[in-house]
This record gives C-alpha cells, sequence and structure tokens, in this order.
C-alpha cells in the first residue's frame, strides 16, 4: 500500500510539472489537481462539480483536499473524470483545448493511449480539473 501512495505522489509531480498546456482561446485557465491510475470506476463518464454539496466530496477526499480550499467553489469549476477500466498502465488525459464563450466554457478533452513497453495490468485512471470560473462548462 505505501508503494502505491509513493508511486502516486511521484506521477502527480511529474505530471503537475509538465509544461506543455494547451493555447487557452480565453483568460480562463485550469490546473489539473489530481491522477489516479486505480482509483477511478470501471466505466467511463465525468462529473461537473460546481456546487458547493458537490464539492464537499472533493474536500473529504484525502488525495484531493491537500489541493483545494473551501471557498474554491465561490471562484470555481471542478470536472471529475473517469476514463473507466484499462488494459495497461499509461492512459493520460490531456486538456486539448479551453475556449471561452459568452455563456460557458468549452473544454475539449483527449485520451492519450500509452507507447513503448508498458505494465498490462488493469487501471481504471481518473482525474480532478480544476477550471478557473464559474460559467458553465460543455465537455467535448
Amino acid at each position: 500500500m505505501m508503494k502505491k501512495i509513493i508511486l502516486f505522489f511521484i506521477a502527480f509531480i511529474l505530471f503537475s510539472c509538465s509544461s506543455s498546456k494547451p493555447p487557452l482561446l480565453s483568460g480562463v485557465k485550469y490546473d489539473i489537481l489530481m491522477r489516479n491510475d486505480y482509483g477511478g470506476a470501471a466505466f467511463q463518464f465525468y462529473e461537473i462539480i460546481s456546487e458547493k454539496n458537490e464539492f464537499e466530496m472533493l474536500l473529504n477526499d484525502d488525495l484531493i483536499k491537500p489541493y483545494v480550499k473551501k471557498d474554491d467553489i465561490q471562484s470555481c469549476n471542478f470536472i471529475l473524470v473517469n476514463m473507466g477500466e484499462k488494459k495497461s498502465e499509461g492512459y493520460t488525459l490531456k486538456v486539448k483545448k479551453l475556449e471561452e464563450l459568452p455563456d460557458k466554457i468549452v473544454v475539449t478533452l483527449k485520451e492519450i493511449e500509452p507507447k513503448g513497453i508498458i505494465a498490462e495490468v488493469v487501471t481504471k485512471p481518473c482525474y480532478v480539473i480544476k477550471i478557473k470560473s464559474k460559467k458553465p462548462i460543455e465537455i467535448k
């Protein structure tokens, strides 16, 4: 169990230090707060978290709560993305484009398949993305 936690934090640091964010088509920014290869659901889905009662689940999650503040929900929305069950390690999610329209934010996500030699083990990757806007979100 301790090895998984250490590996998670190493992976988290590596992914959060990425310098390649997509070009923004507005002043709205985002942060990928969490990536976990084993913490997701067996099926693909996403959930937009914009209400205070929904936000409470993030504040209660031991892996996420160090990266969120109680007042974040007043100025930000969050997206919980479950990539579903995968047959190997190495699947990642990329925010390909973030577009601000007068009435909403359009987020384009892209699943990236692993390349090279990878471990064949069942994973359930999930992400939490913080969108620094309170406009409604549409996901493509």
